[in-house]
């Protein structure tokens, strides 16, 4: 699975303060949840990586695949990572635990898909500076909402 680690210091003095495991869980799903979305429609639609520069461009020999009567894609080389969209229809949230989601794939071949994608076209699933900063206005609403 990609795995994306998030520096929420904004939180870091709730240490001193109670929070329940549903305020816990209901903080990390409003984190979780928006940012599939968000990545989703960078990685898929606009073909970015995390650092905000294309992905890459498709080779003209799998350009000619995609644009194939089985396909039916679009012409254009930017890659999008979406071929028979199994990839992105399976990217979801996924608890790891009772105090943990992530986003990813349990099908294990589409995992495996997005750990090549990232091996060759470098960091794509990564959180871009400015859905790490929706990160943390998140953050900041929690804290306000429950503790100010």
């Amino acid at each position: 699975m990609i795995t994306t680690t998030i520096d929420v210091s904004a939180i870091a003095d709730l240490g001193k303060r109670f929070v329940t495991l549903q305020q816990a869980d209901t903080l990390l799903r409003s984190i979780a949840v928006p940012m599939q979305g968000i990545t989703r429609e960078r990685i898929h639609e606009k073909g970015l990586k995390a650092d905000g520069s294309p992905i890459g461009q498709y080779t003209k020999s799998y350009l000619k695949l995609r644009q194939s009567d089985k396909y039916k894609r679009s012409s254009d080389p930017k890659v999008i990572l979406s071929l028979t969209r199994d990839m992105e229809r399976e990217y979801r949230v996924i608890p790891l635990s009772d105090t943990e989601y992530g986003l990813g794939w349990e099908n294990p071949l589409e995992a495996q898909k997005a750990e090549w994608a990232e091996e060759r076209f470098g960091q794509v699933w990564a959180l871009t500076q400015e859905e790490l900063d929706g990160v943390r206005a998140i953050v900041q609403d929690f804290i306000q909402r429950n503790f100010e």
